[in-house]
Order: structure tokens, then sequence, then C-alpha cells
């Protein structure tokens, strides 16, 4: 029997991959992780933003041939950055600089060329971002900006911490950017399901249904690994053969009664708001990044993706792992950042919220952290056990980097495992390799 902890985008992808005897255990009452959407007055919000860039065909192909493309808007993406209530600047910051007032650009290039020529050696995040971009161009976003969204001392970050994710440029880009504005990123295009994220998680979710027993308000308690022997939190146990883990690692760490010292594995938690007014919203961006002292450092505006006539907002605030927040206060400061920033006005009033803790978000990446990962897979593999996905894996991913590696690790258990069917989502038929 193939035990999976944890019913987001990774586990279910494995419980569709997997033909035999598959269990699957969520601790939530509904399946998708954090791809959940909520549908209530007229609002559709996910937990946080959710944006579907595919870059893979074969899961690009998969998802199209499950959903009409009249499912989808398709988006050129507008963002911005907003510089207290002086500068607004496009996204990505550096390709844009030329944007700011001329003193404030020219500092920027003149930062940038160095660093450019400059050999200068890093190791941390903080460092490498300095080192990539220059001064100036870090401390007037990159590095306040990330700074909140991560909650800790970048420094503590690994130099790679974002990996593709971090907008890269060169000093020749920035320069002909002034003239000929290109600001397409890994994402600057994207399409958005308009009934919500869930679109995804419900086409997997109706593959994994056919053969794999899910139980829903259910968590593994304890795993004696020897003896591969699970214990839920309803009393009963259970004999696999296989296990898979997709809760964070950290966690699952206390739930195998390891001896791992896990100090090393720190994440930030994210308060997320979601706003439901009674009129349209005043700006025309899709997300708007801030790296000040609002409350948020990042807002979206689901109206404005979805062509909707309210304003429908969700807002992300960073916090430490241990941080605690009063609702109530937050939202009060949430409402008077946005009437500060302009999002909204006196006239608007909100009609819904939805208030959301996402614990853990964001994983911090550092040397530490990725020695212990390794150690810890390469040890868990001898005992039949694999731990994947974000916070399986530890990691900085998207959404198809976790379909893509539930993927892979299933084919690879039904070539190690007998009674295990590979089903290949991305083309015809099951394949038993």
């Amino acid at each position: 029997m193939i035990l999976i902890l944890g019913g987001g985008i990774t586990g279910l992808t494995c419980a569709a991959a997997l033909d035999g005897e598959v269990v699957l255990v969520e601790a939530q009452d509904a399946l998708g992780g954090y791809c959940r959407t909520t549908k209530r007055n007229g609002f559709i919000w996910d937990r946080a933003g959710h944006f579907f860039h595919f870059n893979n065909e074969k899961v690009k192909a998969f998802f199209n041939s499950k959903i009409p493309d009249s499912s989808f808007v398709k988006v050129e993406k507008k963002t911005s950055i907003r510089l207290g209530n002086d500068h607004v600047v496009d996204f990505p910051f550096q390709k844009n600089i030329h944007q700011l007032p001329k003193d404030i650009y020219i500092d920027c290039l003149v930062d940038l060329y160095k660093a450019e020529k400059s050999n200068e050696e890093y190791s941390s995040f903080k460092e490498f971002v300095y080192a990539t971009v220059g001064e100036t161009i870090s401390d007037l976003f990159l590095i306040p900006y990330n700074q909140k969204l991560y909650a800790c001392d970048l420094d503590e970050l690994d130099k790679d911490a974002m990996g593709r994710f971090f907008p890269k440029t060169s000093f020749e880009e920035v320069l002909l950017n002034a003239k000929n504005p290109n600001n397409k990123s890994y994402n600057g295009e994207f399409s958005y399901p308009r009934e919500g994220a869930e679109v995804f998680v419900n086409v997997l979710k109706s593959m994994a249904e056919k053969d794999t027993d899910i139980r829903l308000n259910t968590k593994v308690v304890a795993v004696d690994l020897e003896n591969k022997v699970a214990i839920l939190s309803d009393g009963t146990t259970l004999n696999y053969d296989v296990l898979i883990n997709t809760s964070p690692l950290n966690i699952f760490c206390n739930v195998i009664n390891s001896d791992y010292d896990t100090k090393a594995l720190t994440a930030n938690k994210v308060a997320v708001f979601n706003l439901g007014f009674d009129k349209k919203s005043l700006t025309d961006q899709h997300w708007i990044y801030f790296p000040g002292d609002e409350i948020f450092y990042r807002i979206g505006c689901y109206d404005n993706i979805l062509g909707s006539d309210r304003a429908s907002l969700y807002i992300e605030i960073g916090l430490k792992g241990d941080d605690t927040i009063d609702k109530e206060v937050a939202l009060r400061q949430v409402l008077a950042d946005l009437k500060k920033s302009g999002i909204i006005d006196n006239t608007m009033n909100l009609v819904d919220y939805e208030f959301i803790i996402m614990d853990p978000a964001y994983v911090h990446i550092n040397q530490a952290s990725e020695k212990l990962k390794a150690e810890m897979k390469a040890d868990l593999a001898k005992k039949d056990v694999y731990t994947a996905g974000r916070y399986g894996s530890w990691t900085y991913c998207s959404i198809e980097d976790n379909i893509l590696e539930a993927h892979a690790l299933s084919k690879h258990i039904a070539k190690e495992y007998d009674n295990v069917k590979f089903i290949d989502l991305f083309s015809e038929g099951t394949n038993n390799e």
C-alpha cells in the first residue's frame, strides 16, 4: 500500500499518477492545500494569488485537454512597485529605473554598471543582490521588499534562495529599456481561471478519486519507519509499503520522531486578507509590490484580472514563524494603507472578507537547510519514504514544478515496487514501466 501525506497539488498528482492500493491522508476538510478557492457573495478568492504560466508543453496540454479554454482569461501582466506616495515604477524594477527622478536614475545606473564589472564574491542572498544590481537599486526596492516578504535578515538566506524567480537583467538591457521598454519576465503573460485556482485541483482530484482512499480531517500523528506503520489521528493504524510525504519537512520530522536537528528548517508565515468591496478598485494593476512601511508587501486585484465591477483584493502580510497577529487590528491597518496608497477611497464599503494564515509560506533556503534536506531525503529513501513538494522538499518553486516532481516520483516508485502501475498523465493510456 502507498500512503500519501497531504492532499495539495503534489499529493494529488501522485495519487492521480499511481495505480494500486493508495491512501491519501489530508488534515484539512478539503483537498487542494493553498490552491483552494472561496466563492462567496459574488467574490472569488484564492489563498493568495496563484498565477499560471505553464512552461512545460506536456503539462500545459494536459490541463488544456481537461479544462475548456473558455474557462480562462488570458492576461498580459500589469504590475508595479509603490515607493511611498512619491514614485510608481513598473515591474520589474531593475528594467524600469528610468521612471525614477533623474538623479536617482543616474545613481542606479552607475551602481549597476559597477556591479556588473565587479568580481565580488558573495554567499548570502543579501550579498548576491548588492553584488548583482548595486547599492541604490538594492536599497530602494529589492532588499526592503524581500525582507518584508521573508520576514528575516536576508543574510540568513542562500545566494540562490529564489533561483530562476529572481528577476535578472544587465546594464545594457536597463539602458536600452529606457528607450524601447520591454518588461517581459518569466511570467509576463498568464492565464487565470474564471472560477479560481481550484479548477486545477479539481482535475487532479477527479483523477485521484477513482482509485484512491482519500481521508479528510485526518492527520498522521506518528510513523514507525522500521515497521512501516502509520498511526492516524482517529486512532487507526495503516501498514504501508511506500510513504510519500508532502507535508512540511520540519513537521514530518516530528511525526517520524527523528533525531534530525531541524532548527535550520525555518520559514515565514503569510497572513492573507481577501477583501470584497461594493465598488471597483482605483487601480488598473493586477498586483502591486510595496517595499515601504505599509503593513502589506503585496496586494492583488482579482477584479482587474477577471473584469468584474467590484473590487476584489488579496492582501499579503509577511510574518516571522513565531509572530502572532490580531485580525481586527491588522484589518484596520490594511484598510488605512489601501486608502493611503490610492487603491480604495472612503466611498467604497467592505462587503465581505476572508482571513487566512499560511504557515509555512516561504521557506528560508540556506546552506544548512539544503544540507539537512539532502541528508534526510537519502536516509528516508532507504526506508521507502519519499518527501516531495514545495514543503516536503523545502524549496521555492512553482505549481508546475510540484506537478512535474510528483509525476517523476510516481514513475520512479512504479519502477521500484511491485503491484504499482504508473499512469502517465501527459500521454494517452497507462504506462506500466
